[in-house]
């Protein structure tokens, strides 16, 4: 019986599994699970409800077999739908089990769907540690490191061919006279370390985005979801990183990830000010040559006049490949695509770390929840994603994008 049991329940596992393996992809397929966020590790889905077999007696309705009946008795239906006037059908969705799944397994059919890389340290000169390993043999060294079974074979391997192997010796102790191996300087052997670089595992991550008026609630959720994904994916690859939040209208200003995330609505907008505020943290604070560094902005393409140029500039100079992993512009929903800040960089700057995407239709709401979280997904993929050609013309004059 307990065989039984087991085997039963081994066939529950593997569908319940299959059915969340399913579940899941659909989820990240579709972008709605960048609404979710995790707790504890466990990011909460909803899958369809598994039937749970059970014993039913029979086929017939109740009453059938016993009394007389009457004329016209539907046998094995239910009366009172018997005349096609039952209830009418469902529109909602039918029940669903919420189940918690790890982060860790969310993250792995994020990197097979979205053809995510991992990501790595830049290369540089600094390094969290270096590791002596002794595993080489010189012929030089200290007699503290001196090889002792390496320096006795080759002196076994010298006087067997010299044939001084079978002379013998006599030794105090021994009544009769033995063969000796007897190492001479070039004999020896000594251990020898290698030098094992493990590069810097810390990175800080600088979430930065535009705090004017146009940004208003929705374009605000969208950086949220799409900051909050960003940095789960980034965190898994170093042991230590650090987070700072940069908020701007004209002036700009470090801020706590409450305030990033609630903060909506400020005056105009000058997005130069984040990056200034951001590379003076390079002397002082986070130094690119012992920090792996990665700059999300956010903003949805309006800018000062004239701004645009000025921060295509900083870009270029203070946030090099040598300085900084990975710079990302994400710019949501404008209002056109000419002078705007995408457009600017698209042109205009040459950073090979430097990536840019739009989420949404140029000037267009979406027209559901279901394209918006289409549109977090693709663009989530333009800025994490393995390939990317910066010089496709991802616009058109009728739909405002082309992809």
């Amino acid at each position: 019986m307990p065989r039984r049991i087991d085997a039963d329940h081994k066939d529950f596992q593997d569908v319940y599994g299959g059915i969340r393996r399913k579940e899941l992809k659909k989820y990240i397929k579709n972008g709605s699970i960048f609404r979710s966020r995790g707790k504890n590790g466990k990011v909460v889905v909803t899958i369809p409800k598994i039937d749970i077999p059970h014993i039913v007696y029979g086929e017939g309705g109740g009453g059938v077999g016993r009394g007389q009946g009457e004329k016209g008795d539907v046998i094995g239906k239910d009366p009172q739908k018997a005349d096609g006037k039952g209830n009418k059908a469902g529109q909602d969705a039918g029940d669903g089990i919420d189940i918690a799944v790890d982060l860790e397994e969310v993250l792995k059919f994020m990197k097979e769907e979205l053809e995510l890389p991992d990501m790595k340290p830049k290369p540089g000169d600094t390094y969290e540690e270096i590791i002596k390993r002794y595993n080489n043999i010189s012929l030089v060294g200290p007699e503290s490191l001196r090889h002792n079974a390496r320096t006795l074979k080759q002196a076994l391997k010298r006087q067997c061919a010299d044939g001084s192997i079978n002379k013998l010796h006599d030794i105090p102790g021994f009544a009769n006279p033995v063969r000796l191996i007897t190492p001479i300087n070039s004999d020896k052997r000594y251990r020898q370390f290698n030098e094992i670089k493990i590069p810097t595992s810390s990175a800080v991550i600088f979430f930065a985005r535009d705090g004017s008026a146009s940004m208003d609630q929705f374009k605000c959720d969208i950086v949220s979801d799409m900051s909050w994904w960003i940095d789960v994916w980034i965190r898994q690859f170093y042991e230590k990183v650090e987070r700072v939040y940069v908020w701007h209208d004209t002036v700009a200003k470090e801020v706590d990830e409450k305030k990033f995330y609630k903060h909506r609505y400020g005056g105009g907008t000058t997005c130069s000010t984040a990056l200034k505020l951001i590379s003076g943290m390079f002397e002082n604070r986070f130094d690119p040559a012992k920090w792996n560094i990665y700059l999300f902005y956010f903003t949805d393409g309006e800018n000062w006049d004239g701004d645009n140029e000025v921060f295509c500039k900083m870009l270029d100079a203070d946030f090099r490949p040598e300085v900084v992993n990975m710079a990302g512009i994400a710019q949501i929903f404008p209002w056109r695509y000419e002078s705007s800040l995408k457009q600017q960089v698209d042109s205009s700057c040459s950073g090979k770390n430097i990536r840019t995407t739009q989420v949404g239709t140029m000037g267009m709401s979406p027209a559901n929840e279901e394209e918006r979280d289409k549109s977090i997904r693709a663009s989530i993929s333009e800025l994490l994603g393995r390939t990317r050609d910066r010089e496709i013309n991802y616009w058109s004059s009728a739909s405002g994008v082309d992809r």
